[in-house]
C-alpha cells in the first residue's frame, strides 16, 4: 500500500469509523490478537457489502490491502474505491495457473496483512440461511503457504439483519460475468460484531506440496474456526488464546454453523 493509498484508508477510518460504529452499534473483540508488524493473511465470512468496512475499521493498529473479487472491479465506483484503498483483484479458487495470487504473495513480501473473504464477492447476493456460512474457496490458502505466514481468523457477525431488495438475476449475471438462476437479496446489519481470532501458525505445511488435499485441509478447517468465532464457542482457544491450540495436530470440533 503506497502513501496516497494509506492516507485515503486512514482519512475513510478516521471519518466513517465512528459512523460505523453508532450506526451498527458495533462490538469489537481481539483487536489485540492483531500483530504490530509482520506480514499474514486476515480471513473473514461474507454476508454484506459493510463487511470490508467493519473489518478495516476494527483492525485499527494496521492497514489492510483487500482482495477484492475480479468481477466487482467492473463496477463503476467500486473500482476507483478498489483501487484508492489499496485493493486489489482476486480469484479465490486457488489454482497452479492463478495469476491473480501473484500480486497477494508481493504484499506478504513486503510486510503488509492481506484480507481474503473466502466465500466470494457473490455470497453478499445470496446470503442464503442466516445460519450459514458458505463453504470456502482455496485461494487464501494457497496463499498463506506459499507467503509462509499465518492466518488470522476474524468473524463478522450481523446480531440484527433486514434484507435489502432483490437484485434482478439478469443484472447479477451482467455484473459478475457468471451464471445466476434467480434474483438475488443482500443484507444491511442493524447491530453487528466482529470478533478477531488469535493467529494460526501453518508453519508445519509450509515445505508439504501445495496439492489439493493439503489446500482443502487447511481451507475447511479454518473455516469451522471461523464458523466457532461466529457462533461464539470454544473463544478461549480461538480469541483469547487462554487454551493453547496446535493448528496442525488438534481437531477444532464440530462448527453446526449456528448464528449466535
Amino acid at each position: 500500500m503506497d502513501a496516497n493509498q494509506m492516507l485515503f484508508y486512514e482519512t475513510l477510518r478516521f471519518f466513517l469509523g465512528p459512523l460505523i460504529k453508532l450506526n451498527f452499534r458495533l462490538k469489537i473483540e481481539g483487536q489485540e490478537n492483531i500483530p504490530d508488524n509482520g506480514a499474514a493473511v486476515i480471513v473473514c465470512n461474507h454476508r454484506s457489502a459493510a463487511d470490508p468496512a467493519i473489518l478495516a475499521y476494527s483492525v485499527r493498529n494496521r492497514y489492510i490491502n483487500f482482495g477484492a473479487a475480479s468481477w466487482s472491479w467492473k463496477i463503476p465506483g467500486y473500482r476507483e474505491l478498489h483501487q484508492w484503498s489499496g485493493a486489489f483483484p482476486l480469484s479465490l479458487k486457488g489454482g497452479k495457473g492463478d495469476s491473480e495470487l501473484e500480486k497477494g504473495l508481493e504484499l506478504l513480501e513486503e510486510g503488509e496483512l492481506v484480507g481474503i473473504f473466502p466465500e466470494g464477492g457473490e455470497a453478499i447476493l445470496d446470503p442464503g440461511k442466516v445460519e450459514k456460512i458458505k463453504k470456502f474457496k482455496t485461494g487464501f490458502a494457497r496463499l498463506a503457504l506459499q507467503g509462509r505466514v499465518p492466518v488470522i481468523p476474524c468473524a463478522v457477525i450481523g446480531l440484527s439483519e433486514r434484507r435489502m431488495p432483490a437484485v434482478p438475476s439478469p443484472y447479477v449475471e451482467k455484473i459478475t460475468g457468471g451464471q445466476a438462476d434467480k434474483d438475488y437479496s443482500s443484507v444491511i446489519y442493524r447491530r453487528a460484531a466482529c470478533r478477531i481470532g488469535r493467529p494460526l501458525d501453518l508453519g508445519t505445511f509450509y515445505d508439504e506440496p501445495l496439492g489439493k488435499e493439503l489446500l482443502d485441509e487447511v481451507t475447511g478447517k479454518v473455516r469451522q474456526i471461523v464458523m466457532k468465532l461466529y457462533n461464539g464457542d470454544d473463544l478461549d482457544r480461538f480469541l483469547t488464546g487462554e487454551t493453547p491450540f496446535d493448528f496442525v495436530y488438534e481437531r477444532v470440533g464440530g462448527a453446526d454453523g449456528k448464528l449466535l
